[in-house]
């Protein structure tokens, strides 16, 4: 039997965020009903993945498709914001391994369409050695210890995708979390021989001298969704014309966004904060949202099959079924 011990701890949290998250709706009123019809009440986090609904927002294109947006920057991690659907929020963002982990411990979430892409044109993350450590390939990585930004995340599990086809023993190594700022310094004080990180900072520790492994985003293929949208499974049932013109919405942005660099690149700082070079160095990635109810089931279902399958290989996350993190309407 496999021994995941790494994970147990964040296995844990999930299981507890769940039955939070079950007894706070069995006593909460239901807050999608107490909305306004046209009315989406979203958290998001302080990355490029969002700024297509910020950028939305803000040029009023929510408003063109007559959807009224009411959004906030979460100050937890995803994980803790799944308690929050149903009540505060409508959707929030998330990744993969959130979601099929969380619907495997009995909450009722699903995907409303994805959002953000790492590709071969627009990478997104890279894992990055140290100079000294004599590491070249990701398979000198076994019984080396590397700094991650969580157990539970995309990054993660694509770079555990790569080393187990790569024949590496996954429990050989050392994982040290630590947050984005902080790896890069993890690695240069030699605490850790590698790091997974997201860009500008993968780029930055390659500048400052160390060596490139890969995006590991490609053991997923040339085209990886980094950023999903989720909400709970009865208010995505119920708002099929909503979910689908919000989501309308942010594929609207996303056109807006690369033709207006400079202002997308004001507005991300409005709500990350970056600025300077950080900010200017900080790719904007590619964006696909799904905008009629074939679109969805056709790319997040290969998707989702994809990560299921990634997962059931790398962990000892429960298996779901498609069509439980899937809208009903998703066909």
């Amino acid at each position: 039997m496999r021994n995941f011990s790494r994970l147990s701890y964040h296995l844990k949290r999930i299981r507890f965020v769940g039955a939070l998250a079950l007894t706070l709706a069995a006593g909460a009123p239901a807050y999608a009903q107490q909305a306004a019809p046209n009315s989406v009440s979203v958290t998001i986090q302080p990355t490029t993945t969002a700024l297509p609904l910020v950028v939305a927002d803000k040029k009023g294109i929510f408003a063109k498709h007559n959807v009224t947006v009411k959004w906030s920057v979460s100050q937890v991690p995803i994980s803790d914001s799944i308690t929050t659907l149903g009540r505060q929020f409508d959707v929030m963002m998330g990744t993969q391994p959130i979601l099929i982990g969380a619907s495997g411990q009995g909450i009722p979430i699903v995907v409303i369409t994805g959002g953000g892409l790492d590709t071969t044109k627009v990478p997104t993350s890279n894992i990055v050695a140290r100079a000294d450590s004599g590491i070249t390939t990701f398979k000198q990585l076994e019984g080396k210890t590397v700094g991650t930004l969580t157990l539970t995340g995309n990054i993660h599990f694509s770079l555990l995708n790569i080393l187990q086809k790569e024949g590496v023993k996954l429990d050989s190594i050392r994982w040290v979390i630590g947050t984005v700022p902080q790896l890069p310094d993890l690695l240069r004080a030699g605490r850790v021989d590698a790091i997974e990180e997201i860009e500008p900072f993968a780029t930055s520790a390659i500048a400052a001298g160390g060596i490139a492994l890969g995006d590991p985003f490609r053991s997923v293929g040339d085209r990886a969704y980094i950023g999903l949208w989720l909400s709970q499974r009865a208010w995505a049932n119920n708002n099929q014309a909503l979910v689908i013109r919000f989501n309308t919405a942010l594929d609207e942005a996303a056109k807006w966004i690369h033709a207006n660099p400079a202002e997308a690149r004001e507005i991300l700082s409005s709500y990350t904060g970056l600025k300077g070079p950080p900010l200017q160095k900080t790719p904007i990635p590619e964006y696909h949202f799904s905008t009629s109810p074939a679109e969805l089931a056709v790319q997040l279902r290969a998707d989702l099959q994809t990560w299921l399958d990634i997962l059931k290989r790398t962990s000892d996350f429960k298996p779901v079924k498609i069509d439980d993190i899937l809208p009903s309407w998703a066909k």
